[in-house]
Formats: structure tokens, C-alpha cells, sequence
């Protein structure tokens, strides 16, 4: 890349590269300061590597299954068949370029074993070709793994049973007794109320400490952190929602973004397209098909992740700049039962109406 940058650049993309322990190839490209394909394209040519843009690339020169082709997302690693064998399409990130350029001095002939590609091309090659499998995990796989977690319909429906007979006792006790019934149910219902207000009394008694102080600890010993938002009918909010994860405290080479968009929602594409980003931006779209819901489009969003941890935000939400740093440290602190981590809310609509405002 040095023919092609002024030295001042190429400079301050070695000097992120020694404080955040990626390579300078992820500062530029996180610095805006070149696309990937452009320095792949030019990586390729140093070293007589081909580079692939799977643009016209056929399914059935692909070997993988659906199932695995979906996984070769995130590993960046996609066969090709080529003649009587097979050409590796890579897409290289963190040190994989360093580790491939070692192959290739070691062995010239290595080079043509395999070809580059950026990830937003195998990401599209992918979501062409596995799109009803992406769209199918993400809606049925925790009900097929982890039917307990699930909200989707069991297939057992001996638990309706009690349902409908409570149900049912309910309505003859209103027919026989309509006045008791109805005083019973609002006894009950007074019972929940007060017990759901005793419950946030007592809670606001309780001390609230102070967050702990920031661990010590360079740029270079953070992970990847994956950041995902699904978003429906939010073009108003892509702006807002960018510029706050542009604003948080951690190294924009190791910010993994994944933006999920119903592949329908042409103007918040739109939006996303036409906005100048200050971080590499991933957009995925969500597949057709139901169900239409937050937690289908993050589960189509996650094969395509990069991170070692994830961390998930709505349109609205605006996060303290600190707030990957805070919750790695909650994770350091926490043991191995500790999976999550949820941040404090402040509720902020009083741009909503003139009641909201006078309660605020």
C-alpha cells in the first residue's frame, strides 16, 4: 500500500497497529483510508494472489452444504472447485493476512491454491446461496436444540388442557356468581399491584454502588467485540444510532458492526447506504419468511459475526462510550456461570409528548 498512500497515513496505520495489536491493513481499512476489495486487489497483486469477487461464481461449484456454507461466514474460508481440484477463497482478517504471506514465501507455488476476496463479498455469496437455510435456523434452531428455551408452539398440547378447564370454571363461576367473581378477581388483581409496588419501594431503599474503576490493561489486549442491531422501518434512526456507537471507547479495528435489515426495508437500506460511516459497517439482510421479529433477525445476524464477545442494541438505544470496556470487566469479575450482562436503562422520551415531559 505504500505506493498508493501518503507516507503520514501509512504511518499512523503502523502506529494503531502497534497499539491495538491488530494489523496496519485493519487500521487503514477502519480509518476509511482504503475499501477492502482496493487493498485486497492490491495485496493480490504483490504477491500473485488472484482475487475473487464470487460475483458470478455458480452454487454448484461449491462443495459445501448449506448447513456448512452458512459457518463459512464467519470462518472466511470457502472451497471452490476448480478443475480436478479445489481453490480456497479467503477472506483474511486480524493476522491471517501476515500468516498467508509466510505461506506464500515459503512456498511460491502456494499462491495459486487459493485467492482473496473481501468479507462483504462472502457475505453476499452466502446470503445468495443459503438464504431459506439462514432464514430457517434462525427461526426453527433453538426450538429444535433447545425446545425448552423456545416460545415457539411445543408439540405437545397436553399443557392446554388445564388452561381450558381453568378457563372454563372461570366463566361458569361468572354465570353462576357474576358479583363474588368479579370482586374475587379484583382482589387478586390488587394483590398483584401491591405487591409489584412493595416490590420497587423496597428496591429504591437499596444502596447503589458506584461502578468499580477501569482495569488497566492496553488497546492491544481487547477482543473483538461484535455489535448488532436489528433494525425495521428505523431510517429516521440510523443516524442517531450510528453517531452513539461511533462515539464508544474502544478500538474501531476490533468493532465488529452488523447492521440486520429486513431484505424488504428498502428505505432504512437506503439510509444506511447513503450515510458516510466512521466504522466499518456490515449490513445484513433478513431473509423473508416469518417470523418477522427481533430475535429471528439477530439469530440471522450471529453466523456472520466476527467477535469473541457480542453485544446487542435497539434503534433507540444510546450507550455510554464506556460500555463494551464496562462489560468486559463485568465478564472478568463474573465466573464461568456468567453468560450476560444487561446495562442500566434510562428511559428517555420526553420528545414523545407534553405528558411525558411534565412527568420527566
Amino acid at each position: 500500500m505504500r505506493p498508493m498512500l501518503a507516507p503520514g497515513i501509512i504511518a499512523a496505520a503502523e502506529d494503531r497497529a502497534d497499539k491495538t495489536g491488530f494489523g496496519a491493513d485493519r487500521a487503514l481499512i477502519a480509518a476509511g483510508a482504503v475499501g477492502e476489495d482496493d487493498y485486497l486487489r492490491a495485496l493480490g497483486a504483490a504477491t500473485r494472489v488472484a482475487f475473487e469477487p464470487l460475483d458470478r461464481v455458480s452454487r454448484d461449484r461449491c462443495p459445501l452444504s448449506d448447513e456448512r456454507l452458512i459457518d463459512a461466514a464467519a470462518a472466511g474460508l470457502l472451497p471452490l472447485i476448480e478443475g480436478d481440484g479445489l481453490r480456497l477463497v479467503v477472506a483474511p482478517r486480524g493476522q491471517a493476512t501476515r500468516r498467508l504471506l509466510r505461506l506464500v514465501d515459503d512456498d511460491p507455488a502456494q499462491a495459486r491454491r487459493f485467492c482473496f476476496t473481501s468479507a462483504a463479498r462472502l457475505n453476499g455469496f452466502v446470503l445468495r446461496h443459503a438464504s431459506q437455510a439462514i432464514a430457517a435456523r434462525a427461526a426453527e434452531r433453538l426450538a429444535q436444540v433447545w425446545p425448552m428455551l423456545s416460545a415457539a408452539p411445543s408439540a405437545k398440547r397436553g399443557t392446554r388442557w388445564p388452561v381450558l378447564a381453568a378457563g372454563l370454571l372461570t366463566l361458569a363461576a361468572a354465570a353462576a356468581a357474576p358479583g363474588i367473581t368479579l370482586l374475587a378477581c379484583e382482589l387478586m388483581l390488587a394483590a398483584v399491584f401491591l405487591a409489584w409496588l412493595g416490590l420497587r419501594l423496597f428496591c429504591a431503599t437499596l444502596e447503589q454502588p458506584g461502578p468499580p474503576p477501569m482495569a488497566g490493561g492496553g488497546d492491544d489486549t481487547l477482543p473483538v467485540y461484535t455489535v448488532i442491531a436489528a433494525l425495521y422501518r428505523e431510517a429516521a434512526s440510523v443516524d442517531g444510532l450510528l453517531s452513539a456507537l461511533e462515539r464508544l471507547d474502544y478500538p474501531r479495528e476490533k468493532i465488529d458492526l452488523i447492521i440486520a435489515v429486513e431484505a424488504d426495508d428498502r428505505e432504512t437500506r437506503a439510509a444506511l447506504a447513503a450515510r458516510i460511516h466512521r466504522l466499518p459497517v456490515t449490513v445484513i439482510p433478513v431473509p423473508s419468511g416469518g417470523p418477522r421479529t427481533k430475535p429471528k433477525a439477530l439469530n440471522v445476524a450471529l453466523p456472520f459475526a466476527h467477535g469473541t464477545f457480542a453485544t446487542v442494541y435497539d434503534a433507540e438505544d444510546r450507550p455510554e462510550p464506556n460500555q463494551l470496556r464496562r462489560a468486559l470487566q463485568a465478564f472478568a469479575a463474573g465466573d464461568d456461570n456468567l453468560a450476560c450482562v444487561q446495562a442500566r436503562l434510562c428511559i428517555d422520551n420526553t420528545g414523545d409528548s407534553w405528558l411525558a415531559r411534565g412527568l420527566r
